[in-house]
């Protein structure tokens, strides 16, 4: 009986065991799938409020999407969306001297019936209708002479160079086409058949294709001189983006400020790509761009990071209960030392008063110390799942890059986002969603260098049909140095 017991009992002691150990391992998984539903909820909540995605992305509509926290700033400052009050209005203006004016008196009176032609004007309303003609190409025919001089030498004129051959389209009617191309992205034949509607010009896809290649073809000149000046800048924006070419990945990168736009695309994403701009690494001014680790290995350049990402990303990572009050505090913070830099900016400042700076900056030090508190290492043999790695990298990286988060802060005359390299990638990605990909990649090295142009131009708000039609007529613009 006491053998029994004694058996009964190891039996108890290995059963509890292998039950403790299922139990263990039971836990185990269940830990994993909570942090992978996790994982999975907040990648289903992604929207271009807390992440990369461009907002035609959103599944649920507006309504649906969290606040986003420049919104939020706006609502606290008591500014409502749209136009502000005391900001200039748009409307369509009168001219001083129209081209034709039409008079329409009334025939007769409205209440007995007297005929009015020879009455008397008390009052003349106006209203202006602006219209285009109908589309009417213009041939001219361009004829050299031959003449004989007394010495008996034969001597011909010389065309201009818009006659091309027999029969050619001028400057402004390739300038159009190109147009159509690179400022529209309108497809090969779309744009055909835009010429022949709009301007009553047909032409054939080859010959748009062709305009295509001779508009980049002659802007080196213009390439060279954007490249000198950004490379004297003080603040440089940079970015980059992907695109098709056939099977293959093609990368747009893109150098600019307020003034110049340097696109260059290249197979590379990493330095090969991001030197054959031309910027790096012989910059030393301000490189404003992203999180990418490569800018950072440029050490003569001084950096600064887009805070339009860093708030993203710190939305990203507020929908995690623990991370989320040092993630809102920091969102925060950095959107009231913006506001304080526009202040001061607007008030003719070259910097933010040292006192409020020295807060700003102590405050971002408390919080840094909160996030990395929020965030600490798992006990063996466990190791960090999706949403710890990006709320602790992201811990990290505001703490070890603070210079280059405040940078615009500390030096007023960096903007707080990189918004202007993210707006002269927009028609690269325009192009995409349009054409899917390029053929080769000299298709996708003469939109960089048209696009490029034409970019430039717009800052300095110049006509687009206007420089284009110099490229045609063999003198392109380039912008003078100030």
């Amino acid at each position: 009986m006491a053998e029994d017991r004694a058996r009964s009992l190891e039996e108890l002691i290995a059963e509890n065991e292998s039950l403790r150990g299922e139990n263990s391992t039971m836990a185990l998984r269940i830990e994993s799938l909570v942090s992978r539903i996790a994982e999975l909820e907040k990648r289903l909540g992604r929207n271009s409020q807390n992440s990369s995605l461009p907002p035609s992305s959103d599944l649920f509509g507006r309504a649906a999407r969290p606040e986003s926290p420049n919104r939020a700033a706006r609502r606290a400052m008591g500014r409502k969306p749209g136009k502000q009050p005391g900001s200039e209005g748009k409307h369509l203006a009168a001219v001083e001297n129209p081209d034709e004016v039409r008079f329409h008196p009334p025939s007769c009176c409205t209440s007995c019936g007297e005929d009015l032609r020879a009455a008397f004007v008390e009052r003349v309303e106006v209203r202006q209708v602006v219209e285009i003609p109908e589309p009417a190409p213009v041939v001219t025919e361009h004829r050299v002479e031959h003449r004989r001089c007394g010495c008996g030498t034969l001597t011909k004129g010389v065309f201009p160079n818009e006659a091309r051959g027999p029969v050619s389209y001028g400057p402004r009617t390739r300038a159009r086409g190109l147009y159509l191309l690179a400022r529209q992205h309108l497809p090969f034949e779309r744009a055909a058949e835009a010429m022949a509607d709009l301007f009553g010009v047909k032409v054939s896809t080859g010959f748009l294709d062709a305009l295509y290649s001779e508009g980049a073809d002659v802007l080196s000149p213009f390439l060279d001189e954007v490249l000198a000046q950004l490379l004297a800048s003080p603040v440089v924006h940079m970015d980059e983006t992907s695109d098709k070419v056939a099977k293959t990945t093609a990368w747009f990168h893109v150098a600019c400020n307020d003034l110049l736009t340097l696109l260059h695309a290249d197979v590379s994403r990493g330095r090969r790509g991001v030197e054959a701009t031309g910027v790096m690494p012989s910059f030393t001014g301000v490189a404003v761009h992203d999180r990418l680790g490569l800018y950072f290995t440029y050490d003569k350049a001084t950096h600064g990071l887009c805070g339009a990402h860093l708030l993203r990303n710190l939305a990203s990572v507020a929908s995690v209960d623990r991370q989320a009050p040092w993630a809102r505090s920091m969102a925060a913070l950095l959107l009231e030392i913006k506001h304080a830099g526009e202040v001061a900016r607007d008030a003719g400042k070259h910097r933010i008063a040292p006192r409020a700076l020295s807060a700003y900056l102590a405050s971002y030090d408390v919080i840094v110390a909160e996030s990395l508190a929020a965030n600490p290492a798992p006990l063996p043999p466990r190791k960090r799942n999706a949403l710890q790695r990006e709320s602790f990298n992201l811990a990290v990286a505001f703490a070890t890059h603070k210079g280059a988060i405040c940078r615009f802060a500390t030096d007023l005359r960096v903007p707080f986002s990189n918004n202007t390299a993210e707006r002269d990638l927009r028609m690269v990605k325009l192009h995409k969603k349009i054409s899917a990909c390029f053929r080769s990649m000299e298709g996708a090295r003469r939109l960089a260098a048209v696009r490029s142009y034409l970019s430039t131009a717009a800052k300095h708000g110049l006509d687009p049909l206007e420089v284009l039609t110099k490229i045609f007529e063999g003198n392109p613009w380039v912008p003078v140095r100030t």
